[in-house]
């Protein structure tokens, strides 16, 4: 994949390996917006306009180093495909989300907003997220940054239970509490899976499936296989068998390995897209 960065500037040329309907429709991510001839982004204080053209996909945004590394668009995503192209099961997932590429995103938004993502849709994820970052976040101009953890700390639960986050409002406060104590600008992604995936549960409101989001939206392990009701349902129709979800992402790990968590997205946008 042919990538240009100028000024104020990403262009794709030839995107076989990007498409942003598939980026960001296929559930790792809640603050975008689909504005009919683009797509907006906003990933902590930085925003992207995407707009695809035939030949060729423009991003617009005042920070393209940032955005660069957040679409990874340092990975060859069509090396990946051709290796789970040997599972017969995936051909017509991986085909369905060509473009699927997984961001690499700021790892203390990611927690807030997959606790807030647990049992909720994607509509009231977003407006809660909005909300938050309306009243906690600095004003650039036409939006809102994600807000740092100090000034997040001054949210409680009545905030919460304000913005429509019902029962998950105690847990993002403890939670809050509980992430002060860890330093951010620590090498996340050299802890081992496992102990990390333990850390995360150990925070309020983060459970296995959470956790596993996290692990790779937030810190970039691929080697996770979040399982939720599609992903269920992906299993189901492959072993025609019930297991619990645990079972179920270890089962897919062990098959899939260090790819498991693009795997994971190919299922998941497939199956619920077109069920």
């Amino acid at each position: 994949m042919n990538v240009q960065i100028t000024n104020n500037k990403i262009t794709i040329f030839n995107p076989d390996s990007f498409n942003i309907k598939h980026i960001l429709e296929c559930g790792q991510v809640f603050r975008f917006k689909n504005l009919g001839d683009s797509y907006q982004v906003i990933s902590l204080n930085h925003k992207a306009q995407i707009y695809t053209y035939q030949d060729r996909v423009d991003i617009l945004t005042n920070a393209p180093q940032y955005f660069y590394e957040y679409f990874d668009l340092n990975t060859d995503y069509g090396d990946i495909k051709n290796k789970l192209s040997k599972f017969d099961e995936l051909t017509c997932a991986i085909k369905y989300g060509s473009g699927i590429r997984i961001l690499k995103q700021d790892l203390f938004e990611t927690i807030i907003s997959f606790i807030i993502s647990a049992n909720n849709n994607i509509k009231r994820i977003q407006g809660i997220i909005e909300r938050i970052c309306e009243t906690f976040g600095a004003k650039l101009g036409d939006y809102y940054a994600f807000p740092t953890i100090e000034r997040l700390a001054q949210a409680d639960e009545n905030f919460y239970k304000s913005i429509g986050a019902g029962y998950r409002s105690s847990y993002l406060v403890k939670a809050v509490k509980q992430l002060l104590e860890w330093d951010f600008n620590a090498d996340f992604s050299s802890i081992p899976t496992q102990i990390l995936h333990k850390q995360l549960t150990s925070i309020c409101g983060v459970g296995p499936k959470v956790a596993d989001c996290i692990l790779l939206f937030g810190v970039g392990k691929k080697d996770v296989f979040p399982v939720d009701t599609w992903i269920q349902k992906v299993y189901n129709d492959q072993y025609n068998d019930k297991k619990s979800r645990e079972k179920i992402a270890q089962i897919f790990v062990s098959k899939y390995g260090e790819l498991s968590g693009f795997a994971q997205q190919y299922f998941f946008y497939n199956k619920r897209e077109n069920g």
